[in-house]
């Protein structure tokens, strides 16, 4: 891998100011109040720039095969890269439709985009502009040399198609087994017929599997439903998922506007004694009112700046009420915590609680080294994906690896293959990936272990380090007893945990 390495640079400093920003109180950080563009006067509508043209997608949004929301999401926003990559054959499918939706605007392109993509201010840099600092790509169809087209080269094949859809129907029938389990688990738990000592374990790793497929139903895109099961594991929220997972992190991968850079953010100015029990207790406050306040805004924050204004555009062109799959994955989970207390349950259900959020919390940053990218100036998109991701193994079996990993395990593909509906169908597609891979020349590198690679790599890099900025890694404190010590240590460790409560930090 060294000749791969040789251009690999580390994350920019412009990176760091990002959590700092976030650690501030809104009216002393010095991104509010920053003039800058406003978001589109047709905030009603839905403009996209796709190869530098404008296209209003309006008329189109109950069309979407993937829904109206991920469109609604990409409002004011460059659409090409997703366009290009979250759709299997776009020159023949996604590209002919957009010719009946193109305007012929009066105003430039950087009149109707958003500078800061209608997303929270702090999860970007301070300086960075969406109209001039987003990556480019080559996306030529004919250009034989770029890895997607070699990889489509292959996976296009009638037969292949035909295997991916048994594939996928496949993995259908599991998430159903996994509810089904999960469910006659929870029964047999509340009733007292199963131990605390097994239903504990089981149910981190059912809400893990089950989140795992939820992950896969987020890019899938269409009823709303199948994405809250992404929530299932207290870790992330399916609405958020829509835009910050498929629309950000797969689009932006290792990029200024990759908010899964951040993941770790507000934790790492707990000190890294209080840091699990304190991000705990946040979470905790997540479950209890944060989420539902965090819900309500969603529901009710209209387009501007720091937002799309999805739920509020769904409910004016009557093509959504509300976003009640998120609704009914929040009664649910707010439910199981009242039987616990009241059948006695408590504390077996923070034990799952905790395990589950852990678990599923390292899982979320396990496929990304975050400390190095290669190859950045690239303009082969596929390539790009291949060298800043890797695969992992759990258990050795890939089929059952996927749902132990929440749908992560095989990454690399995933990266390069977004639309495809399963972590199965990322599975079946690896020997066609790794063969096209290896005609372009690069390394297809062995998954790496879970246990004895990733996490410990995981822990040294988040759990155990000093009150620090987690991208610059300057360190706050100047020795482990000022860093424990210190009041205003206490006092943002505090805070931190009070602001669980109102869903400041929920995914």
């Amino acid at each position: 891998l060294k000749p791969f390495l040789i251009q690999g640079q580390a994350i920019p400093k412009s990176q760091a100011s990002r959590i700092a920003l976030a650690r501030l109180p809104d009216e002393r950080r010095p991104d509010r109040g920053m003039a800058g563009p406003s978001a589109p006067e047709n905030s009603n509508s839905c403009i996209v720039v796709v190869d530098g043209e404008q296209y209003d997608l309006t008329d189109f949004l109950p069309k979407h095969p993937g829904g109206p929301s991920l469109l609604l999401f990409v409002h004011g926003r460059d659409a090409t890269i997703a366009v290009n990559t979250a759709h299997k054959d776009p020159h023949k499918t996604v590209y002919p439709m957009l010719k009946k939706y193109k305007i012929e605007s009066t105003k430039k392109n950087d009149e109707v985009m958003k500078d800061k993509l209608g997303i929270p201010n702090f999860l970007l840099p301070p300086q960075y502009n969406a109209i001039t600092d987003a990556p480019t790509y080559n996306f030529d169809p004919k250009d034989e040399s770029l890895l997607l087209n070699k990889v489509r080269k292959r996976i296009m094949v009638k037969e292949v198609q035909q295997k991916i859809k048994q594939i996928d129907k496949a993995f259908d029938s599991v998430v159903i087994a996994l509810l089904v389990a999960y469910f006659a688990l929870q029964y047999l738990w509340l009733r007292g017929f199963a131990p605390s000592l097994l239903v504990v374990p089981i149910l981190a790793l059912l809400r893990t599997g089950i989140a795992g497929g939820g992950h896969y139903y987020i890019h899938r895109g269409g009823s709303l439903f199948p994405h809250a099961l992404f929530d299932i594991n207290y870790v992330g929220t399916g609405f958020t998922g829509l835009d910050g997972h498929v629309l950000l992190h797969h689009v932006f991968t290792q990029k200024d506007a990759d908010v899964k850079r951040g993941f770790f953010g507000g934790m790492m100015g707990v000190p890294r004694l209080f840091r699990i029990p304190a991000h705990t207790l946040h979470k905790l406050g997540h479950m209890t009112t944060g989420m539902l306040i965090r819900g309500y805004d969603f529901e009710t924050d209209s387009d501007n700046r720091e937002n799309q204004g999805v739920s509020v555009k769904l409910r004016e062109k009557g093509l959504s009420f509300c976003n009640w799959g998120f609704w009914a994955m929040q009664a649910l989970l707010r439910v199981e915590l009242g039987l616990a207390i009241y059948c006695g349950f408590f504390w077996s259900w923070l034990a799952q609680f905790v395990l589950s959020l852990w678990m599923n919390t390292l899982l979320v940053v396990s496929s990304h080294d975050f400390t190095q990218i290669i190859e950045p100036d690239t303009k082969d998109w596929a390539r790009f994906q291949l060298l800043n991701a890797h695969d992992m193994v759990i258990l050795g079996n890939p089929w059952i690896d996927c749902f132990l990993g929440a749908g992560l395990v095989q990454h690399r593909a995933h990266h390069i293959l977004p639309y495809q509906r399963s972590g199965w169908a990322n599975h079946y597609s690896e020997k066609f990936i790794e063969a096209a891979v290896k005609e372009a020349g690069l390394p297809w590198l062995p998954p790496k272990n879970l246990f004895t690679e990733i996490l410990p790599d995981i822990v040294n890099r988040q759990l155990l380090v000093p009150v620090c900025d987690p991208v610059s890694r300057k360190q706050t404190y100047p020795s482990f007893a000022a860093e424990h010590l210190t009041p205003s240590a206490w006092l943002y460790t505090l805070v931190y945990i009070a602001k669980g409560l109102s869903g400041i930090g929920s995914v």
